[in-house]
């Protein structure tokens, strides 16, 4: 069956509090979308200039019944992002703090699970929808201190892979997909800095050293420009990207 044309209609953005995922939803806004911004700390968004067709809903992302009590049901022509995400604990495993650990693999795998289920047992009945998943290249490398992030984004791409399979096997027009943004100047980026900076005297600051001499080097991106070029991937139909991982890199993407 031929994949209908896609023009992405409204959005919700879990995790929009702040950095790429605030962005993100100002973005939609920007275009004419109705966005549903789902975060913890909504007074953030009293001053955005699109206020207008966001609209802000608190919700602790990581508790489940939150989640599901928060998103509303799913309209055709839906894309949902998930962009909840936090830097630490940055540390070997050893010394990290067990319920930091625990809070960070909510955040990021945990919820992106809820909201993967949530939404999808939607999108598949209507044959419409697409689900982007922020992660990163850490996934794939071995980033020395950074075990929980690194085992979290692996296991976002991990599930982008299998759940766009299960797709394709129903023949749904619905779509999964990853992302790799980059290096993106956020507070979340300011965070691992500075985690960094505490181990500068260690065996582990040579792999850490990339957070400092990025921002010493000018080399960030604005989320503002990233999440223009996340809108416009969001426009792709979603057969086209589904089960893939995508990376920016020069403002294009390319499947990893």
């Amino acid at each position: 069956m031929t994949e209908p044309a896609w023009q992405p209609q409204a959005a919700i953005v879990v995790g929009a509090g702040s950095g790429i995922g605030r962005a993100v939803a100002e973005e939609f806004a920007a275009r004419g979308m109705d966005v549903l911004a789902l975060c913890r700390r909504p007074e953030r968004f009293d001053a955005s200039p699109a206020r207008g067709r966001l609209h802000v809903r608190r919700c602790d992302v990581t508790v489940a019944d939150e989640l599901r009590a928060a998103l509303p049901p799913i309209a055709a022509g839906t894309v949902v992002v998930h962009s909840a995400g936090v830097a630490g604990p940055i540390a070997p495993i050893w010394e990290c703090d067990e319920s930091a650990g625990l809070q960070a693999l909510a955040t990021m795998v945990a919820s992106a699970w809820h909201t993967a289920q949530l939404c999808l047992s939607q999108m598949v009945g209507m044959n419409s929808g697409l689900l982007l998943l922020a992660s990163s290249g850490a996934a794939g490398k071995v980033a020395a201190a950074r075990a929980t992030y690194s085992m979290a984004k692996a296991a976002v791409d991990q599930m982008t892979r299998v759940v766009g399979a299960e797709l394709a096997l129903v023949g749904s027009h619905v779509g999964v997909a990853s992302l790799y943004p980059g290096m993106v100047d956020t507070g979340m980026q300011a965070a691992a800095r500075e985690a960094a900076d505490r181990l500068v005297d260690t065996a582990f600051a040579p792999a850490l050293a990339s957070f400092g001499a990025a921002h010493a080097g000018g080399l960030l991106m604005d989320a503002q420009t990233v999440a223009q070029d996340i809108a416009d991937l969001a426009g792709r139909r979603p057969g086209a990207l589904n089960g893939k991982t995508w990376r920016l890199r020069n403002r294009e993407w390319g499947a990893v």
